[in-house]
């Protein structure tokens, strides 16, 4: 970063899938690690992965909501504001929000590499 520090209001930041997904590495110019913000509708569940290609580490902080992360065997981690959930590279992992939608914080990064955004992240 440039400036000693960059700001945006979470619907104003770069968005992909229609809304869906918002930049916040793009949006705030991040170069270390990335993260984006999704909003999940209610009951409703991401596709599966995992991320042992590119080693990266996530983090997923609930804004707002409720939900889980659905690990590759089936067992479901709260995610919710008063919990934060992170997971292994090698993990598959799916979100799934409750009745009441989920918009969470994505924080990824391969420890000890600089940070290479997926192609899917280029708007």
């Amino acid at each position: 970063m440039d400036d000693a520090f960059k700001a945006s209001k979470i619907d104003d930041l770069p968005q992909i899938w229609d809304g869906f997904a918002k930049l916040v590495r793009e949006g705030l110019d991040i170069s270390a690690f990335g993260a984006q913000i999704m909003d999940l509708p209610p009951d409703y569940e991401t596709k599966s992965h995992d991320e042992s290609d590119s080693g990266q580490e996530e983090l997923y902080v609930a804004l707002s909501g409720s939900g889980a992360v659905v690990m590759g065997d089936g067992e479901r981690v709260t995610l919710d504001p008063q919990h934060v959930v992170a997971v292994a590279p090698q993990t598959s992992r799916t979100l799934a929000s409750d009745g009441d939608g989920l918009r969470v914080l994505c924080i990824g990064s391969a420890p000890g590499t600089g940070y290479e955004p997926p192609e899917w992240t280029q708007g």
